[in-house]
């Protein structure tokens, strides 16, 4: 059996609706009651399947909202490395995700660390650190088979007034607004976190 595919990045037209859909999400993710927002933020599967169940690749419905691994369904062993066609130094070209039987635990590990993070509410340099690891945690494990850098960039920008921080004006949910500096961080995050702390100060503030 071929590997299971979705690319949304070669599909322009497809993608076309997504900065407004993306912009009505956050808006009704920020109108919810605070213990409604936070759950949103745990699990984001209902946002992923909003945005993306209309887009999904013919034959395969259950890509939206599904998670890598989930048992049953047509993902559980659904694959995920993230291919970078810039080349820097220090910066791999193919990075393996986690194994897909693996994800619904990392989600779950990654939910546990934002809801104590919510309830947290770290401000100031804490606040960045807190950014970071959500970041890290949720990039790393790329749990969708596609559209994770749309969801990530609806975390981030529901998370942040938790935080005391708003996102710069050229921070964007679509289209995606960072450049391979997110990657280099990303992969350097386990020996060096303050780097991504570093550089999502360009983007919040």
């Amino acid at each position: 059996m071929a590997p299971l595919s979705w690319n949304l990045q070669a599909e322009a037209e497809a993608r076309a609706g997504l900065g407004p859909a993306s912009a009505a999400a956050l808006a009704d993710l920020q109108r919810l009651p605070p213990d409604a927002q936070c759950a949103a933020l745990i699990d984001t599967r209902p946002l992923h399947r909003r945005l993306f169940a209309g887009l999904a690749p013919p034959g395969l419905p259950q890509a939206a909202g599904t998670y890598r691994g989930t048992p049953g369904t047509a993902l559980a062993d659904a694959p995920r490395a993230v291919f970078l066609a810039v080349r820097r130094p220090g910066l791999r070209q193919r990075d393996p995700c986690p194994p897909a039987a693996a994800v619904p635990a990392a989600m779950d590990a990654l939910g546990a660390r934002i809801g104590a993070i919510w309830d947290r509410a770290p401000q100031g340099d804490a606040a960045f650190d807190a950014l970071a690891e959500v970041t890290h945690g949720f990039l790393s494990v790329h749990p969708y088979l596609d559209g994770n850098g749309h969801i990530y960039r609806l975390m981030a920008s529901g998370l942040a007034p938790r935080l005391g921080l708003a996102p710069r004006p050229d921070w964007t949910l679509h289209p995606r607004p960072y450049d391979h500096l997110m990657s280099l961080c990303l992969q350097w995050y386990p020996d060096h976190p303050g780097l991504m702390s570093a550089y999502l100060r360009r983007w919040m503030a």
